[in-house]
C-alpha cells in the first residue's frame, strides 16, 4: 500500500509514497458518495520517481480512505486536536481528542504490520464524555499505524467508521509498559454519569503515581451499592491477593476507593454498581494506574461481606500488625450494637459520641489472626466478622510500608 487518500465533501487529496525509483502509472477511479455502482475511471498519471525515501510499509486499510469520513460531521464528529492526515510522534505516545456535536459511543482499532489483536488492545485507552472522545495511544513498534474510529449515537445499534488516521511513530514504548486490557469506558464520562457516579476526583482515565498509592472518589447520585476490583496482568509479589490492596469506603453520597500498590507496573481498577432492585453488579468504568517507582505497600485488612455502605476504617489501616504491641483500633460500623476484636484474648471496643468504635488492642504473638466481630441485634448472640488482621514479625513488616 503506497498512498493515502483523504476525501472531503468537495475535494480529495492523494498522497503517493513510492517504494522505489522508476516510472509508475497511477489511475484514479471515483463514484458518488452514496452510490453502490462500480467505480468509474476518471484520469491517469505517469509518475517518475528519481529517488525514494520510503522504506516502511503502510498498515492495511480495509476502509478505502484516510482521515475523516466525508460525512463525519453528520455522524457527530466536529473536529480533532490534530488536523493533518498524517500524525507524527517521536515518543511512542499520542492522545487524540475528538469534539462531538452530540453524545457518542466510540470504538477504536489500531493496526500495524507487527501488531496482533491481543497486543493492539493493550495499546489503547479510550474515554467517552458528553462533548468529547479521547483516545490514548501507545506505539510498541516503529513505523506507520492505522487508527480507525467507529462511532454511534445512543439510539443507534451499529457503529460506523468515522475516521482512519495514519500515525507515524519514530519512538517506541516497552511492551512491559503497555496498558492492561480495559473496556471502552475508561475514566469518568457518559457511562459513569448514567450509572449514578459523578464529580470524580480524577477526570482522566490514567492515574500516575510515584508514591504507589491513590484515592479515587465519586459522588453517588442514586441509592447504589458500589464495588471496585484491582487487577494486574503479571504479579511478581503474589503473597497476598489483589483484593487486599484496595479498600472501599462508601458513605451516603460518596464512594472512596483507596489503592495501595505492592510493586511497580500498570494496574486496572474496575468500578461496578448495583441498584437496590438489581441482583448483579454492572460495569461502570475502568481506570489505569501507572507506577514506575518501586512501591512496597502492605495490604489492607481483609474485608468481609458485612463491611459495606457506611463502614469506615480509621485505625489501623494496614492489614499486617507487629506482634506483642498495643494498637489503637478506631472504626465506624452503622447499626452495630457490639464490636469485639478477637485474638488471643477478646477486646471490647466502645462507641464514642461520634459513633466511632474504639479501643486499645494487644496484638499478641506472631501468627495471630485478629478479627473484628460485630453484633447488630441486642437480642442475638451471633456475631459476624467484618475485618481480619494478621500479626507478623518485625522482619516481615520491614520490607513494606504501612498505608
Amino acid at each position: 500500500m503506497y498512498g493515502i487518500l483523504t476525501v472531503s465533501e468537495k475535494s480529495m487529496t492523494l498522497r503517493v509514497m513510492l517504494p522505489t525509483e522508476g516510472l509508475f502509472d497511477l489511475m484514479i477511479f471515483a463514484r458518488p458518495t452514496e452510490s453502490q455502482h462500480a467505480y468509474s475511471w476518471v484520469c491517469s498519471y505517469q509518475i517518475e520517481c528519481l529517488e525514494s525515501n520510503f522504506w516502511e510499509n503502510l498498515p492495511a486499510n480495509p476502509f478505502h480512505f484516510w482521515g475523516f469520513h466525508p460525512k463525519a460531521t453528520d455522524l457527530g464528529i466536529k473536529n480533532c486536536n490534530y488536523s493533518s492526515d498524517l500524525i507524527f510522534t517521536d515518543t511512542g505516545k499520542l492522545i487524540l481528542t475528538f469534539e462531538t456535536s452530540q453524545p457518542l459511543l466510540a470504538m477504536y482499532e489500531l493496526g500495524h504490520p507487527d501488531l496482533n489483536d491481543t497486543l493492539s488492545k493493550k495499546c489503547l485507552v479510550s474515554q467517552t464524555e458528553e462533548e468529547k472522545l479521547t483516545c490514548h495511544i501507545l506505539c510498541p513498534f516503529l513505523g506507520y499505524y492505522r487508527l480507525s474510529v467507529f462511532v454511534k449515537n445512543l439510539e443507534e445499534e451499529k457503529f460506523k467508521n468515522a475516521a482512519n488516521i495514519l500515525i507515524h511513530s519514530s519512538g517506541t514504548i516497552n511492551q512491559n509498559e503497555l496498558f492492561p486490557q480495559v473496556s471502552t469506558h475508561c475514566g469518568p464520562g457518559l457511562n459513569s454519569k448514567r450509572k449514578g457516579l459523578c464529580n470524580p476526583s480524577h477526570s482522566t482515565p490514567i492515574i500516575k503515581t510515584n508514591q504507589g498509592k491513590c484515592n479515587i472518589t465519586f459522588n453517588v447520585t442514586a441509592d447504589l451499592e458500589v464495588t471496585a476490583i484491582l487487577s494486574k496482568d503479571h504479579i511478581r509479589n503474589n503473597m497476598y491477593p489483589m483484593e487486599r490492596y484496595i479498600l472501599l469506603t462508601q458513605l451516603k453520597h460518596k464512594i472512596t476507593v483507596s489503592v495501595l500498590l505492592p510493586e511497580s507496573g500498570l494496574y486496572k481498577v474496575g468500578f461496578f454498581t448495583k441498584g437496590r432492585e438489581e441482583k448483579e453488579f454492572v460495569h461502570v468504568c475502568d481506570y489505569v494506574i501507572q507506577c514506575f517507582s518501586n512501591p512496597k505497600w502492605l495490604p489492607f485488612p481483609k474485608a468481609y461481606s458485612i463491611w459495606r455502605k457506611g463502614c469506615i476504617l480509621l485505625q489501623p489501616r494496614s492489614g499486617l500488625l507487629q506482634g506483642e504491641k498495643w494498637v489503637k483500633f478506631r472504626l465506624k460500623i452503622p447499626e452495630a450494637k457490639r464490636v469485639l476484636v478477637i485474638g488471643t484474648s477478646n477486646t471490647e471496643l466502645r462507641p464514642t459520641k461520634n459513633k466511632i468504635w474504639e479501643g486499645d488492642v494487644f496484638t499478641g504473638p506472631t501468627g495471630t489472626l485478629l478479627k473484628v466481630a460485630v453484633r447488630f441485634s441486642q437480642h442475638s448472640a451471633c456475631m459476624e466478622v467484618a475485618l481480619s488482621f494478621k500479626v507478623e514479625d518485625e522482619f516481615a513488616l520491614s520490607d513494606g510500608c504501612s498505608g
